[in-house]
């Protein structure tokens, strides 16, 4: 009789702290002024309350793509009304964000330049943005901005997709948490934040694994209680889930089938775009599609 074995990548349980609690002091929520950007608003203000945060709204322009289609006579006026329009969304902003400490800043340039300097400076250590999909997977779908950010961002990055829902649960309460992993190094740099949100939101965490072909199901559960180190204090023993089948395919059917309110996954960087799409387009596709936000963390 013919049987199959499983190769697990070596790591060690005991390197991932089981007293590290995630911690968010500045949030950083960039924004084109569109609706499909407003939808991730709300995840970032209850965030920021309940880690008392400051948020950083970015809106920056692109002029060089701005002003290419408009004719030079015409960009004294168009200034003119962009100006107005940032006038009249900081006052909208400065509604929203009563009580919670916060700063407005606008600018121009090249745009991931711009935000990466704002990383850097007002030391964000979390990105929350929304996205635009689903999109076919042949496509970024993330649309180019957001896409850079999920692909090079140094911090945890929490997008919204279009079919999460509108408002979050009051200060971003998660009471289901679905951690997704293949047991490479990228994707365990998600664990430690699944484990101590979990344990400070006194939420369920399912543990989940999913691949084409395997059959020793038993070995690849042990192998996801194991992740969980001694010590880490969850409110209850974590779901461990094996699934055959494509992965991005099954992460989201987990996530809806537990009534998940947070995916969490660790994430590869690329170095360079073509290689990201080609290696992320499952992060890319789970993200774009996912029913609730997905929050993505760079090894």
């Amino acid at each position: 009789m013919k049987t199959s074995s499983v190769s697990i990548p070596a790591f060690n349980p005991v390197s991932l702290d089981s007293t590290a609690r995630a911690r968010f002091a500045h949030i950083l929520f960039p924004t084109d002024f569109s609706p499909a950007a407003e939808r991730a608003l709300p995840y970032a203000l209850e965030i920021a309350r309940r880690y008392h945060a400051t948020i950083h709204v970015a809106n920056i322009r692109n002029q060089s793509g701005m002003y290419a289609a408009v004719p030079p006579e015409a960009w004294a006026q168009l200034e003119k009304l962009e100006a107005e329009s940032r006038r009249e969304y900081q006052r909208h902003l400065e509604q929203e964000l009563i009580g919670t400490s916060h700063e407005i800043l606008f600018g121009s340039g090249e745009i991931w330049s711009a935000l990466s300097e704002i990383i850097n400076s007002k030391k964000i250590d979390l990105i929350v943005l929304a996205t635009h999909g689903p999109l076919p997977l042949e496509r970024a779908v993330l649309g180019s901005v957001a896409e850079e950010v999920f692909r090079r961002a140094p911090c945890p990055v929490l997008t919204v997709g279009p079919s999460a829902p509108n408002k979050p649960k009051p200060l971003g309460e998660f009471s289901s948490i679905l951690y997704a992993t293949d047991f490479s190094a990228e994707s365990l740099a998600g664990a430690p934040y699944a484990i101590s949100l979990a344990r400070e939101h006194r939420a369920q965490l399912i543990l989940m694994h999913s691949r084409q072909n395997s059959e020793d199901l038993h070995k690849l559960r042990r192998a996801l209680a194991e992740i969980v180190p001694f010590g880490a204090e969850l409110p209850s023993s974590p779901d461990c889930v094996v699934e055959r089948g494509r992965p991005a395919e099954k992460i989201l059917e987990v996530a809806e089938a537990h009534e998940a309110d947070l995916i969490v996954l660790g994430v590869r960087a690329a170095k360079n775009i073509a290689l990201s799409r080609f290696v992320q387009r499952g992060s890319y596709y789970v993200v774009a599609n996912a029913k609730c936000p997905v929050l993505t963390v760079r090894s």
